[in-house]
């Protein structure tokens, strides 16, 4: 099948062209934790947060996940993932379009808490100087269990340590960070071929930094994790940038890359690359945030991967934002074989926002992806890399009214280049704060699909309340049913969920929640429970 890659580059070309213009007027937080189910947010309705608001997650420009809020506090809020193209992570941005603070609330309630949040991720650590070291960041203990019931009896507990630190104030504005998570799987019944017991750690960030807004030159070494080395992956090395004029920056950086089912260290796969980032206010309002790398993987002295990746964020007029990214390869040597062209385009992603008014807002995106052949995968059969590929389109509106219950709607159409299929699916959702009580969330969601193999649909219906003490209470329920357009075997589930968290001072917050299933694909029990401290 003829890749549309034409398509795709008239598409990135336009966008483009309307990328010399700019702006937005959101408002932008920080992921403060997950849980098996949500994302907390570190703002609440004090930041213009309110339930059923939708949440970008946003990392290097690029969205990587879409939420709702399902709950607010004060302070902390709650969101449920409507979808995600990536792992989301404590401390990525999440980007919000703020509802209007009721009458008499000053405005003052809102702006120190968008400051205070940036303050933390994007001023230099040289804020107390003399006062010596000083150590913040996260560690939390989680406990998730599941089992089955009666038969075959599989029973597994994971056990997860995540952490997140950051040691600043080190003299020459240099800081040490470190995150990832210490995992321990437990499992009983699973057969002789899954290990019983295993550990599964995720180191994705140890390294000395030197990193601000203000500063000349950038540096990092150890286990590098930043904005301009993000599309290479992890990297254990060293990366280093400077400022070569105003939103202008240069830099270099190149290492080995990690194993990558668990981030483990001691691969000999080298990674080494060159990035250009621009980032410009265009008016009062505007900005323009753009990032190149060039980047090169090689394994035992081959090149596994030559490409260019680019991710742009465009926002404007308090209403239009378009996100970006493209990977476009660069053939040499054995990946020129079989009369592959010396560049090819491998993805590209475009997304834009309108907002109407404060209660109309609608997006659209389009992508186009293949799976792309490196040196450990170049034994593999042509097929899966020349039908593997998907070309898709998505929209959504989010509709609010002025007393703050909404309706979303989204839906995908996916054309499959094995099948030559279109694949689609949709979703519903409706929600109504403060009813039928104060303080209380009603909310009710329906997801359909219809594929090559299969089709089905999926109704929740939920309900949330939040106490004046901040405890926060949920309880939901649903179904799910498919059919199988091979087999014509019809199979259907259901589930029922009840979730608790609740903030302890500033410091301290545990969460929970307890799901039982019943049905032809799972019958049985799942429990989370999380103790995270801040510090």
């Amino acid at each position: 099948m003829v890749r549309r890659t034409g398509i795709s580059a008239l598409i990135l070309a336009a966008f483009l062209a309307l990328a010399a213009e700019a702006g937005a007027g959101e408002v932008t937080c920080s992921v403060r934790y997950l849980s098996a189910d949500h994302v907390y947010l570190d703002v609440g309705s004090g930041a213009g947060l309110a339930v059923g608001l939708p949440v970008r997650v946003v990392r290097d420009g690029q969205v990587i996940a879409e939420l709702e809020v399902v709950y607010t506090a004060e302070q902390s809020a709650s969101c449920k993932i409507i979808s995600q193209t990536g792992e989301i992570r404590t401390g990525d941005s999440a980007v919000f379009q703020a509802v209007v603070p009721p009458a008499d609330t000053p405005a003052e309630a809102v702006v120190p808490v968008t400051s205070r949040t940036r303050a933390n991720f994007q001023t230099s650590s040289g804020a107390r100087p003399g006062s010596g070291p000083r150590v913040t960041g996260t560690l939390a203990v989680t406990w998730d269990h599941m089992d089955q019931d009666p038969a075959p009896g599989l029973e597994s507990n994971l056990y997860t340590l995540p952490f997140r630190v950051r040691v600043a104030d080190l003299g020459g504005e240099m800081e040490i960070r470190a995150r990832g998570a210490v995992r321990r799987i437990q499992r009983k019944n699973y057969g002789a071929s899954t290990p019983a017991s295993e550990w599964r750690n995720r180191i994705q960030e140890v390294a000395l930094v030197r990193r601000g807004r203000d500063l000349t030159w950038h540096f990092a070494v150890g286990r590098v994790g930043g904005v301009t080395t993000a599309t290479a992956g992890p990297l254990d090395g060293i990366s280093f940038s400077g400022r070569l004029g105003s939103g202008i920056r240069l830099g270099a950086f190149g290492g080995f890359a990690p194993e990558w089912g668990d981030l483990g260290f001691g691969t000999e796969d080298q990674l080494a690359g060159v990035t250009f980032h621009w980032n410009q206010q265009t008016g009062p309002t505007g900005m323009l945030d753009m990032i190149v790398a060039g980047i090169g993987r090689y394994t035992q002295g081959e090149i596994s991967r030559e490409y260019v990746t680019m991710t742009t964020t465009w926002r404007a007029d308090r209403r239009l934002s378009l996100l970006q990214a493209a990977e476009v390869d660069i053939n040499r040597g054995w990946r020129k074989e079989g009369g592959v062209a010396g560049v090819t385009m491998s993805s590209v992603a475009l997304t834009g926002r309108y907002r109407f008014g404060r209660g109309l807002d609608v997006n659209l995106g389009y992508d186009d992806r293949v799976p792309v052949r490196t040196w450990e995968t170049r034994s593999l059969p042509d097929s899966l890399f020349t039908e593997a590929g998907r070309v898709g389109w998505r929209a959504g509106l989010n509709l609010r009214t002025s007393g703050g219950m909404g309706l979303n709607l989204s839906g995908t159409l996916r054309d499959d280049d094995q099948t030559r299929a279109t694949n689609t699916s949709w979703n519903v959702r409706a929600y109504a704060p403060d009813w039928p009580a104060a303080r209380v969330t009603l909310d009710a969601s329906v997801r359909g699909f219809d594929g090559t193999y299969m089709s089905g649909w999926a109704p929740m219906l939920g309900v949330s309340k939040v106490t004046t003490g901040g405890l926060s209470l949920r309880l939901e329920g649903g179904y799910f049913g498919y059919n199988g357009k091979l087999s014509d075997q019809t199979r259907s589930n259901t589930w029922a969920k009840f979730g608790l968290a609740q903030d302890f001072a500033v410091h301290w917050s545990v969460g929970g929640d307890y799901r039982r299933d019943w049905g032809d694909d799972i019958a049985g029990n799942n429990w989370y429970l999380e103790m995270r401290y801040r510090f």
